[in-house]
Protein backbone atom coordinates (compact mmCIF):
# COMPACT_ATOMS: atom_id res chain seq x y z
CA UNK A 1 0.00 0.00 0.00
CA UNK A 2 1.30 3.67 -0.92
CA UNK A 3 1.00 4.51 3.44
CA UNK A 4 3.19 1.50 4.06
CA UNK A 5 5.77 2.60 1.40
CA UNK A 6 5.47 5.98 2.35
CA UNK A 7 6.56 5.53 5.98
CA UNK A 8 8.30 2.61 5.97
CA UNK A 9 7.37 1.46 9.68
CA UNK A 10 5.26 -1.43 11.12
CA UNK A 11 1.85 -0.12 13.30
CA UNK A 12 1.95 -1.32 17.07
CA UNK A 13 -0.65 -3.94 18.00
CA UNK A 14 -1.86 -1.41 20.64
CA UNK A 15 -3.51 2.10 19.46
CA UNK A 16 -2.07 4.93 21.40
CA UNK A 17 -5.37 5.78 22.57
CA UNK A 18 -6.15 2.72 23.96
CA UNK A 19 -2.62 3.93 26.67
CA UNK A 20 -4.23 7.40 26.96
CA UNK A 21 -7.84 6.47 27.80
CA UNK A 22 -5.79 4.20 30.39
CA UNK A 23 -3.16 6.47 31.18
CA UNK A 24 -6.14 9.36 31.59
CA UNK A 25 -8.35 6.90 34.18
CA UNK A 26 -5.35 6.63 36.45
CA UNK A 27 -4.24 9.81 36.51
CA UNK A 28 -8.35 10.64 37.18
CA UNK A 29 -9.15 7.98 39.42
CA UNK A 30 -5.84 7.34 41.48
CA UNK A 31 -3.44 10.02 41.50
CA UNK A 32 -5.52 13.39 41.67
CA UNK A 33 -7.49 11.83 44.16
CA UNK A 34 -3.88 10.79 45.92
CA UNK A 35 -2.49 14.01 45.79
CA UNK A 36 -5.77 15.72 47.16
CA UNK A 37 -5.44 13.33 50.27
CA UNK A 38 -1.85 14.07 50.80
CA UNK A 39 -2.36 17.86 50.59
CA UNK A 40 -5.87 18.06 52.89
CA UNK A 41 -4.93 18.68 56.75
CA UNK A 42 -5.84 15.46 57.89
CA UNK A 43 -2.75 13.17 56.09
CA UNK A 44 -0.52 16.05 54.93
CA UNK A 45 2.85 14.58 55.77
CA UNK A 46 6.02 15.98 53.80
CA UNK A 47 7.05 12.76 52.86
CA UNK A 48 4.03 11.45 51.77
CA UNK A 49 3.34 14.73 49.58
CA UNK A 50 6.47 14.92 48.28
CA UNK A 51 6.11 11.01 47.60
CA UNK A 52 2.94 12.07 45.17
CA UNK A 53 4.14 14.70 43.53
CA UNK A 54 6.89 12.22 42.55
CA UNK A 55 4.60 9.95 41.24
CA UNK A 56 2.02 12.52 39.96
CA UNK A 57 5.16 14.29 38.04
CA UNK A 58 6.69 10.38 36.80
CA UNK A 59 3.33 9.77 35.55
CA UNK A 60 3.02 13.05 33.11
CA UNK A 61 6.88 11.78 31.88
CA UNK A 62 5.55 8.51 30.93
CA UNK A 63 2.96 10.10 29.00
CA UNK A 64 5.25 12.08 26.62
CA UNK A 65 7.73 8.72 26.53
CA UNK A 66 4.72 6.98 24.92
CA UNK A 67 3.61 9.63 22.63
CA UNK A 68 7.40 10.20 21.34
CA UNK A 69 7.77 6.22 20.61
CA UNK A 70 3.75 6.71 18.74
CA UNK A 71 5.26 9.11 16.68
CA UNK A 72 8.04 7.07 15.84
CA UNK A 73 5.70 4.98 14.28
CA UNK A 74 3.07 7.46 13.20
CA UNK A 75 3.42 11.23 13.69
CA UNK A 76 0.47 12.40 11.51
CA UNK A 77 -1.98 10.88 13.82
CA UNK A 78 -0.09 12.12 16.80
CA UNK A 79 -0.04 15.90 15.35
CA UNK A 80 -3.78 15.42 15.21
CA UNK A 81 -5.11 12.82 17.93
CA UNK A 82 -7.99 11.51 17.74
CA UNK A 83 -7.96 10.61 21.62
CA UNK A 84 -8.54 14.13 22.27
CA UNK A 85 -12.16 15.90 22.94
CA UNK A 86 -13.39 18.43 20.97
CA UNK A 87 -12.71 20.80 24.28
CA UNK A 88 -8.88 19.95 24.28
CA UNK A 89 -7.97 20.60 21.03
CA UNK A 90 -8.16 24.45 20.98
CA UNK A 91 -5.14 24.09 23.49
CA UNK A 92 -3.22 21.83 21.21
CA UNK A 93 0.34 22.77 19.68
CA UNK A 94 2.10 20.35 17.87
CA UNK A 95 -0.14 17.35 19.24
CA UNK A 96 -0.16 18.06 22.52
CA UNK A 97 -1.13 20.85 25.81
CA UNK A 98 0.78 23.92 24.56
CA UNK A 99 3.60 24.93 26.43
CA UNK A 100 2.14 27.86 27.74
CA UNK A 101 -0.51 26.65 29.09
CA UNK A 102 1.99 25.32 32.25
CA UNK A 103 3.64 28.39 32.45
CA UNK A 104 -0.14 30.68 32.18
CA UNK A 105 -1.04 27.77 35.06
CA UNK A 106 1.88 28.72 37.37
CA UNK A 107 1.36 32.46 36.63
CA UNK A 108 -2.11 31.74 37.81
CA UNK A 109 -1.19 31.14 41.36
CA UNK A 110 1.31 33.73 41.74
CA UNK A 111 -0.67 37.08 40.31
CA UNK A 112 -3.00 39.24 42.44
CA UNK A 113 -2.22 37.33 45.58
CA UNK A 114 -3.07 39.58 48.65
CA UNK A 115 -1.13 39.81 51.42
CA UNK A 116 -0.99 37.50 54.62
CA UNK A 117 -4.21 39.06 56.89
CA UNK A 118 -2.95 38.91 60.24
CA UNK A 119 -6.30 37.29 62.05
CA UNK A 120 -6.02 34.77 59.11
CA UNK A 121 -2.60 33.91 60.37
CA UNK A 122 -3.38 34.38 63.96
CA UNK A 123 -5.98 31.28 63.47
CA UNK A 124 -3.45 29.05 61.55
CA UNK A 125 -1.28 29.47 64.30
CA UNK A 126 -3.64 28.64 66.85
CA UNK A 127 -3.88 25.46 65.20
CA UNK A 128 -7.64 25.93 64.05
CA UNK A 129 -7.50 24.64 60.65
CA UNK A 130 -10.10 25.18 58.11
CA UNK A 131 -10.20 22.41 55.07
CA UNK A 132 -6.29 23.21 54.43
CA UNK A 133 -3.41 23.22 56.56
CA UNK A 134 -1.31 26.41 57.11
CA UNK A 135 1.63 25.13 54.51
CA UNK A 136 -0.83 24.69 52.35
CA UNK A 137 -3.35 28.06 52.69
CA UNK A 138 -0.33 30.21 52.26
CA UNK A 139 2.15 28.25 49.66
CA UNK A 140 1.64 31.02 47.14
CA UNK A 141 0.99 33.80 49.52
CA UNK A 142 3.44 36.42 49.27
CA UNK A 143 5.87 34.72 46.73
CA UNK A 144 9.27 35.48 46.94
CA UNK A 145 11.87 37.69 43.97
CA UNK A 146 13.21 34.53 43.54
CA UNK A 147 10.62 32.36 42.58
CA UNK A 148 9.47 34.99 40.23
CA UNK A 149 12.81 35.82 38.85
CA UNK A 150 12.81 31.66 38.47
CA UNK A 151 9.14 31.70 36.41
CA UNK A 152 10.63 34.55 34.24
CA UNK A 153 13.41 33.29 33.30
CA UNK A 154 10.93 29.76 32.33
CA UNK A 155 9.07 32.03 30.21
CA UNK A 156 11.54 33.94 28.48
CA UNK A 157 13.58 30.55 27.24
CA UNK A 158 9.97 29.68 26.12
CA UNK A 159 9.64 32.61 23.65
CA UNK A 160 12.36 31.54 22.51
CA UNK A 161 11.77 27.67 21.88
CA UNK A 162 7.96 27.71 20.62
CA UNK A 163 8.90 30.03 17.41
CA UNK A 164 11.77 28.16 17.28
CA UNK A 165 10.02 25.12 16.74
CA UNK A 166 7.21 26.21 14.77
CA UNK A 167 9.50 27.97 12.07
CA UNK A 168 11.03 24.21 11.65
CA UNK A 169 7.18 22.86 11.23
CA UNK A 170 6.51 25.51 8.66
CA UNK A 171 9.92 24.66 6.94
CA UNK A 172 9.31 21.34 6.64
CA UNK A 173 5.49 21.75 4.89
CA UNK A 174 6.87 24.30 2.69
CA UNK A 175 9.76 22.04 1.57
CA UNK A 176 7.71 19.27 1.33
CA UNK A 177 4.82 21.35 -0.97
CA UNK A 178 7.97 22.65 -2.93
CA UNK A 179 9.56 19.26 -3.99
CA UNK A 180 6.13 17.55 -4.67
CA UNK A 181 5.23 19.97 -7.06
CA UNK A 182 8.86 19.97 -8.64
CA UNK A 183 8.62 16.38 -8.93
CA UNK A 184 5.02 16.51 -10.42
CA UNK A 185 6.01 18.37 -13.07
CA UNK A 186 9.12 16.44 -13.77
CA UNK A 187 7.77 12.97 -13.56
CA UNK A 188 4.88 14.29 -16.06
CA UNK A 189 2.02 12.57 -14.32
CA UNK A 190 3.83 9.03 -14.79
CA UNK A 191 2.13 7.47 -11.88
CA UNK A 192 4.85 4.96 -10.98
CA UNK A 193 7.89 7.46 -11.03
CA UNK A 194 5.05 9.74 -9.20
CA UNK A 195 4.23 7.40 -6.41
CA UNK A 196 8.09 6.77 -6.06
CA UNK A 197 8.70 10.67 -5.85
CA UNK A 198 5.79 11.20 -3.61
CA UNK A 199 7.38 8.36 -1.29
CA UNK A 200 11.03 10.34 -1.03
CA UNK A 201 9.84 13.61 -0.32
CA UNK A 202 7.14 11.86 2.46
CA UNK A 203 9.87 10.62 4.01
CA UNK A 204 11.72 13.14 4.25
CA UNK A 205 9.09 15.22 5.59
CA UNK A 206 8.26 13.11 8.70
CA UNK A 207 11.65 12.68 9.66
CA UNK A 208 11.54 16.24 10.39
CA UNK A 209 8.25 16.06 11.66
CA UNK A 210 9.18 13.43 13.96
CA UNK A 211 11.74 15.26 15.54
CA UNK A 212 10.01 18.57 15.69
CA UNK A 213 7.31 16.86 18.09
CA UNK A 214 9.92 15.16 20.25
CA UNK A 215 11.58 17.82 20.62
CA UNK A 216 8.35 19.91 21.54
CA UNK A 217 7.48 16.58 23.76
CA UNK A 218 11.27 17.56 25.24
CA UNK A 219 10.07 21.27 25.82
CA UNK A 220 7.23 20.16 27.44
CA UNK A 221 8.93 17.88 29.82
CA UNK A 222 11.63 20.33 30.37
CA UNK A 223 9.07 23.28 31.40
CA UNK A 224 7.26 20.94 33.88
CA UNK A 225 10.72 20.02 35.20
CA UNK A 226 11.90 23.62 35.25
CA UNK A 227 8.24 24.83 37.42
CA UNK A 228 9.13 21.83 40.01
CA UNK A 229 12.67 22.89 40.42
CA UNK A 230 11.52 26.22 40.89
CA UNK A 231 8.87 25.75 43.41
CA UNK A 232 8.40 24.24 47.07
CA UNK A 233 7.02 20.96 47.65
CA UNK A 234 3.60 22.97 48.47
CA UNK A 235 3.53 24.94 45.78
CA UNK A 236 4.37 22.26 43.37
CA UNK A 237 1.28 20.22 44.73
CA UNK A 238 -0.99 22.59 44.34
CA UNK A 239 0.64 23.24 40.55
CA UNK A 240 0.45 19.24 39.82
CA UNK A 241 -2.86 19.23 41.18
CA UNK A 242 -4.43 22.25 39.23
CA UNK A 243 -2.79 21.04 35.92
CA UNK A 244 -4.28 17.03 36.72
CA UNK A 245 -7.63 19.03 37.06
CA UNK A 246 -7.36 21.26 33.91
CA UNK A 247 -7.11 17.90 31.89
CA UNK A 248 -10.08 15.84 33.94
CA UNK A 249 -12.19 19.21 32.80
CA UNK A 250 -11.89 18.53 29.55
CA UNK A 251 -13.19 15.50 29.69
CA UNK A 252 -16.82 16.74 32.17
CA UNK A 253 -19.79 15.25 30.13
CA UNK A 254 -21.75 18.21 30.79
CA UNK A 255 -19.75 20.90 30.17
CA UNK A 256 -18.13 19.20 26.84
CA UNK A 257 -21.70 18.05 25.88
CA UNK A 258 -22.70 21.91 26.28
CA UNK A 259 -19.35 22.87 23.95
CA UNK A 260 -20.25 20.75 21.20
CA UNK A 261 -24.00 22.01 21.39
CA UNK A 262 -23.03 25.63 21.75
CA UNK A 263 -22.75 27.04 17.70
CA UNK A 264 -20.65 30.43 17.49
CA UNK A 265 -20.57 32.22 14.44
CA UNK A 266 -17.09 32.87 12.71
CA UNK A 267 -17.30 36.42 10.82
Amino acid sequence: MLKAALFGRKKTSRPFKEFYNEWFATLNTTLLPGLRRALSPVFLSPVILSTQVEIMHHHFLSYYDALDKAAAVDVARCLFPEWRTSLERPFLWLGDLHPYLFTNLLRSFIVDQEPVDENVSKLYGSGEFLDKSWHVAMAWKNPSKTLTTKVDKIECGLRLMVPALAARWRNAQAAFVENMGANWGRCEGRKEVVKAAMGEAMAVEMEEMVGVFVDANRLRRSILADILSATDLYQAALFLEALAQFLVGFRDHKLLSEFEKCKIAIN
